[in-house]
């Protein structure tokens, strides 16, 4: 267990409210018809930290990494949409399957946004909520905060993907 300072938890606090306003301020792009091509895939792979607040003074974190495969619907105008077909998420030991989901590049914006829909291991439904902003500068990175939902408990991941 990792006990954290205060200014740390206030940076995190910080970072999950951030993520939180851009995830409920920008609405979620629903996918259109699917593109059926298989060039079209992509695959997000990234690495971070998920946390969980067991009371209101302290925060566990542990390592995670996140792979999503998603497929572009849609690609014309400033919002590029597209369809999650599948991914994991593997976080202290738990590995959670994505099965579906849709979401949106905001490209004026440089903001990502997406929901998907699993299971965890024990069968248990999960939903995890993405906002990232993706950069050209300093080495093409995606910064990703997402919130993970399941029956038990809610969690947030801090996280950086290379684009």
């Amino acid at each position: 267990m990792v006990t954290l300072s205060r200014k740390s938890k206030l940076v995190i606090t910080t970072i999950i409210v951030i993520a939180a306003v851009l995830a409920i301020a920008l609405p979620l792009a629903s996918a259109q018809a699917a593109n059926t091509a298989v060039s079209n895939i992509k695959t997000l792979k990234a690495q971070g930290n998920i946390y969980q607040t067991i009371d209101s003074n302290t925060i566990k974190y542990y390592p995670a990494s996140l792979t999503l495969t998603i497929q572009p619907t849609s690609t014309t105008g400033p919002v590029k949409k597209f369809d999650v077909t599948g991914g994991t998420l593997v976080a202290n030991g738990i590995s959670y399957t994505f099965t579906s989901g849709n979401g949106g590049v905001l490209t004026g914006r440089h903001i990502v946004l997406l929901q998907a829909q699993g299971t965890s291991p024990d069968g248990q439904s999960v939903t995890l909520k993405l906002a990232g902003q993706y950069s050209w500068f300093g080495g093409n990175t995606l910064r990703i905060g997402a919130k993970l939902q399941t029956q038990d408990a809610n969690y947030t991941l801090l996280m950086r993907a290379p684009i």
